[in-house]
C-alpha cells in the first residue's frame, strides 16, 4: 500500500530557484546576441555589457530572495494552515537595535574640504607631471592642461571618498565602543 500522506515541508525554508523553458531560451538568445556583437564591439565592451547584465540579474535575484525571507521571517514552525488563520506578529521597539548616528544626515565638516582640496592639488600636479613626462617629443600645453584637469578631478574624488569613508567608519566604531561601554557589555579582545 502506497503512503498517502504528503511529505512534510518546512514553511521557513526557501524554495530552490526555478525557471521555465521560456526563460532558458531568452537567456540563450541574449547570450547569442551578446556574442554576435563581437563583430562591432571590442572584447572589453562585451565584458562590460555582460558584467552590467550580471549585476542587474544579481540585484533582482537578491531582491526576490529578500522578499521571500521577509515573508517567511515572521512565521513559526507550525503548519501552513495555522499561518493563514493567525495574524502577523507586529515588531516591538525592543526587537530592533538602537539607532545609530549613521542614519542622520549632516555635514562632514571642514576637514573634508581640506582633504578634497589636497587630493585635487596632488592629482593636478601629478597629472601635469605625468602628461609631460610620458609625452613623446614636445608636449602641447593643451595636453598638459587636460591632464591637470582630469587628474585634479580624479584626485579630488578619491580624496573625498577615502576621507569621508574613514571619517564615517571612525564615528561608527566610536559610537559602538561608547554604547557597549555604557551598557556594560564586556569588550572582546584577542590575546
Amino acid at each position: 500500500m502506497a503512503n498517502s500522506t504528503p511529505p512534510i515541508r518546512n514553511a521557513k525554508s526557501l524554495r530552490p530557484p526555478q525557471f521555465g523553458l521560456r526563460t532558458l531560451l531568452a537567456l540563450i538568445a541574449a547570450t547569442a546576441v551578446l556574442l554576435s556583437l563581437r563583430q562591432w564591439l571590442s572584447p572589453i565592451a562585451i565584458v562590460a555589457i555582460a558584467f552590467l547584465a550580471a549585476s542587474i540579474f544579481c540585484h533582482v535575484a537578491g531582491n526576490c530572495l529578500g522578499t521571500q525571507l521577509r515573508q517567511i521571517g515572521d512565521l513559526t514552525d507550525s503548519s501552513p494552515e495555522e499561518h493563514s488563520r493567525s495574524p502577523r506578529r507586529l515588531p516591538k521597539p525592543q526587537d530592533f537595535a538602537p539607532q545609530t548616528h549613521l542614519s542622520r544626515h549632516g555635514s562632514l565638516g571642514w576637514m573634508i574640504i581640506v582633504s578634497t582640496s589636497i587630493g585635487a592639488t596632488t592629482g593636478a600636479v601629478g597629472g601635469g607631471l605625468w602628461t609631460f613626462a610620458t609625452g613623446h617629443g614636445p608636449v602641447d600645453p593643451l595636453n598638459i592642461a587636460v591632464g591637470v584637469i582630469a587628474f585634479a578631478v580624479l584626485g579630488g574624488i578619491a580624496a573625498f571618498a577615502t576621507f569621508g569613508f574613514v571619517q564615517v567608519l571612525g564615528g561608527a566604531i566610536w559610537q559602538a565602543i561608547a554604547s557597549s561601554a555604557a551598557t556594560g557589555e564586556p569588550e572582546t579582545s584577542s590575546k
